[in-house]
């Protein structure tokens, strides 16, 4: 959304030089050139991205608010995208705590509390000169109108600093670690042997990268002569917070992972950079041949394929990155064997999904250019790479409607809201053959027997039972003639799971339910 502004002006210049050629040759058979309706949209289409980049720019017409959660995972975020926002011109004003522990009155509370404080005070150091507002958890998921008027008078009054939850020193709840070496039961029904591609999805907030760190984990305890790959490319990355250690774009063996598990935080602006600078070369050599060879001016096609080559749909870049990993998997040669990918926001996820197609079409409107000169150089080199760049795109497709090879992992939280957009999520991938046999729902409160709970979390382990029915009735398989998916229980730990042991812990405490008719 904010890159929008750019792409509406790279849009008009790609429309301009189109009408270039058009105006050469208007002038050079009628005198003069004179201004007609396609000219007037080029025109309107840039000054609509002008004025759209300075009124995100302008902090007396647009406010930006950033809402984390008292998390470390989301504190990190925040940082990131905070720092990226402030370096493009656009200025987050107000920094939102949301979801904090009102009281400490049990033990699942009282370690949250403690973790929640020294978040907070990072949070507040982190973000110098910008306003910090908290909002503590609502007993209920606020919705509709009277609850959201009750949530804006919050978030309107003064900036104050919750108070200091008393805490007694008490060792935080954590889910027991693993008797032995053994992955955990739920994992061959979410990839069953012979699975090589799992991509986990969901609601922003739901603990997807957690999750997907878990999953890969748990593959390299079972596989362990078998190399997994644990892979971000949500542009927000987290996934180097979670296992507590450093990643880039390289692949990096993680530290006390067991088998051989490797992850990389991919930069597809990165990635999808070094290959149009390859392309933009080959577009050069083709357009010099037929120079060369015909004397023939083509000036304007070249730099029509130069500008489409930077009117790349959205997502492309992070779908390049996905189609050299589905190379990594199943070339003769293929480093991985497994590879889970932590993605983005359900509609990101879904965009990059569906993408294939849509880069299809820019990959056949750059090939329309080139082939008009095929009798002169043959293909060429830019032209055999888009054969290349298609038939990967159509290999792509094929593997993620693969049950067998792929399988969705969508993960969600027991509330309303992130029931609903997880239902949504599983109709979408339907028409896309996606497989999607498990459920994962995150964080659910759990009261064990003989412990002590507090009124709140006994409130909330009761909801929350509510909406896992709710979701076990509700949920509908995406693809036709599929059974419905099964619901894999996460619990809530504190403080919330964060490195390779920790995590890998957590994970054996996950519970499968039945399959409801």
């Amino acid at each position: 959304l904010l890159e929008m502004p750019e792409t509406l002006r790279r849009i008009a210049a790609v429309l301009d030089d189109m009408q270039a050629k058009h105006r050469f040759l208007a002038a050079s058979l009628g005198g003069a050139h004179r201004a007609d309706t396609a000219d007037r949209l080029v025109a309107e289409i840039d000054t609509d991205g002008k004025a759209l980049a300075e009124l995100l720019r302008d902090p007396a017409r647009s406010s930006f608010a950033w809402v984390l959660l008292p998390e470390r995972l989301a504190l990190e975020e925040a940082r990131d995208g905070v720092r990226r926002l402030d370096e493009t011109g656009i200025t987050v004003g107000e920094i939102v705590v949301n979801r904090l522990t009102a009281r400490a009155a049990c033990p699942l509370c009282q370690a949250r509390a403690a973790t929640e404080q020294r978040v907070i005070d990072e949070i507040v150091a982190a973000f110098p000169g910008r306003v910090v507002r908290f909002l503590t958890a609502e007993d209920a998921e606020p919705r509709g109108v009277a609850a959201l008027r009750r949530l804006g008078r919050r978030l309107s009054g003064r900036p104050t600093r919750p108070p200091v939850a008393r805490v007694r020193r008490r060792a935080p709840r954590r889910a027991a670690r693993g008797a032995d070496g053994r992955p955990p039961d739920w994992l061959d029904v979410i990839a069953p042997p012979g699975v090589r591609l799992c991509l986990v999805g969901g609601k922003g907030g739901v603990g997807k990268t957690t999750c997907a760190a878990a999953l890969g984990l748990a593959l390299a305890r079972r596989d362990g002569d078998r190399r997994v790959l644990l892979l971000s490319t949500d542009p927000a990355h987290s996934l180097a917070d979670a296992l507590e250690t450093r990643l880039g774009d390289d692949e990096t063996p993680v530290p006390g992972a067991p088998g051989h598990l490797w992850a990389r935080e991919l930069d597809a602006d990165r990635a999808f950079r070094l290959r149009r600078e390859r392309y933009r070369d080959a577009v050069d050599r083709a357009f010099t041949s037929v120079l060369r060879g015909g004397g023939i001016d083509v000036t304007f096609d070249r730099t029509v394929v130069r500008e489409l080559l930077d009117l790349a749909p959205p997502g492309l870049d992070e779908l390049f990155g996905m189609l050299a990993v589905v190379d990594a998997l199943f070339r003769r040669d293929a480093p991985w064997d497994t590879v889970v990918v932590d993605t983005a926001p359900t509609g990101h996820t879904l965009r990059l999904l569906r993408m294939p197609a849509t880069a299809l079409e820019w990959v056949r409107a750059l090939l329309a250019v080139t082939l008009k000169y095929r009798a002169i150089i043959g293909l060429g080199d830019f032209a055999a790479e888009l054969v290349g760049v298609s038939r990967d795109l159509r290999r792509l497709d094929e593997v993620l409607r693969d049950a067998a090879l792929t399988r969705f992992v969508p993960v969600t939280r027991a509330a309303e809201l992130p029931r609903k957009e997880t239902a949504r999520l599983l109709h979408a991938l339907g028409p896309l053959g996606i497989a999607a046999p498990v459920l994962v729902v995150n964080a659910v409160t759990r009261v064990d027997r003989g412990e002590r709970a507090c009124a709140r979390c006994a409130r909330a382990a009761r909801a929350e039972a509510r909406e896992i029915a709710t979701l076990s009735r509700a949920v509908r398989p995406g693809r036709a003639g599929a059974p419905r998916p099964r619901l894999l229980v996460a619990p809530a730990v504190a403080p919330p799971p964060t490195g390779v042991g920790r995590i890998a812990a957590w994970s054996d405490s996950w519970t499968m339910t039945e399959r409801t008719a």
